[in-house]
């Protein structure tokens, strides 16, 4: 087995702004590292294809709250290993667990006469680094995840997660979008969605494009803010089928 695990120091910038809708004073610079973990090994005894595990996620070495929310963020929803102490903990046991599930599967899909001997080989990617956003008082963080776990098509999925730098508090919607304003945005939503598609309503919008068949607009925690204006981000299947791909809505701050 050939597996990797790496530091790489990396120092990113915060970004100033002469506003700061959401409070704070102007921050020092975050000083990011980088955890890294590669596994590629063959998908069968003999084959040349290789099955791929690749994690990359910058990370703040440091002990901060804000270190300690977006290590705890990234063990528990991203990596699925909650608890760890270290995000290179982390990464070893979720490449470990996805890899002792992929053999066994493996091992069935590829035998000599298996109608499957000849498909691609299943891959995980993960990449996570921090956004600039133009607010001083806001780190914003984006995961990006690329897999094919056999199939017809693989998945690729977007996670945007926003912290107040000081605190360390993970965001949500509700933080951003007063409950008096809820109705308004999600008007705003479907009405830019329109408007990006060139459809007159909802209705033409779902028999076009798919948009709203698998569940109606609602004010999703994946989203990053903008300065004055936040995006909107839904994933393949969470409104819609997977051959409307990722939907993205960007509107005024409310």
């Amino acid at each position: 087995m050939k597996k990797h695990l790496l530091i790489l120091p990396l120092v990113l910038l915060a970004c100033a702004c002469e506003e700061q809708p959401i409070g704070g004073d102007t921050q020092p610079p975050l000083v990011w590292g980088t955890d890294s973990l590669c596994i590629e090994n063959p998908i069968a005894p003999g084959e040349s294809h290789c099955y791929q595990i690749q994690l990359r996620l910058d990370t703040l070495p440091d002990s901060t709250a804000l270190a300690e929310q977006l290590k705890a963020v990234l063990c528990d929803s991203i990596l699925y290993t909650p608890g760890r102490a270290t995000i290179r903990e982390a990464m070893t046991a979720f490449a470990d667990s996805v890899e002792a599930e992929w053999k066994m599967e493996l091992a069935e899909r590829y035998e000599p006469e298996s109608e499957y001997k000849d498909m691609f080989q299943y891959h995980y990617f993960i990449k996570g680094n921090s956004v600039e956003n133009a607010l001083d008082s806001i780190m914003s963080y984006e995961v990006l995840t690329t897999c094919y776990l056999g199939g017809a098509h693989g998945s690729h999925v977007v996670q945007y997660f926003n912290f107040e730098r000081t605190s360390g508090k993970l965001l949500t919607i509700q933080d951003i979008v007063p409950a008096e304003k809820e109705m308004l945005v999600l008007m705003a939503m479907q009405d830019q969605l329109c408007k990006d598609y060139e459809v007159k309503d909802i209705t033409e919008l779902q028999e076009q494009t798919g948009i709203t068949m698998l569940g109606d607009l609602y004010l999703t925690n994946n989203f990053l803010l903008k300065g004055d204006s936040i995006l909107f981000l839904f994933n393949q299947y969470d409104i819609a089928p997977y051959s409307a791909g990722l939907i993205s809505i960007t509107l005024a701050r409310p």
